[in-house]
């Protein structure tokens, strides 16, 4: 889907998922163009920009969704549960 779908169903705006990629919280590969070189997104995308709206209105901040997202790729689920028992001490 093309990045109006996106910012639609996820309810961040059209700047806000630029802004994402630019910084890394959202990666598109190289084969996600279309011949006319508009980007295409996928479900996953969608999926982690829900996740990423999920975790602002918690109260994480960009630099500890994106230390999360990252440690979650790498050591999955442990690192989670690390953050809530944090968070469950403040």
């Amino acid at each position: 889907m093309l990045i109006g779908a996106i910012a639609q169903q996820s309810g961040f705006s059209l700047d806000t998922i630029r802004y994402y990629e630019k910084i890394g919280l959202v990666h598109l590969s190289k084969k996600s163009r279309r011949e006319n070189n508009y980007k295409e997104y996928s479900d996953s995308i969608l999926t982690r920009l829900r996740a990423i709206k999920e975790l602002k209105n918690i109260g994480y901040t960009l630099a500890e969704i994106h230390r999360l997202i990252d440690s979650y790729e790498t050591q999955g689920l442990d690192c989670i549960a690390g953050k809530e028992q944090v968070l469950e001490k403040s």
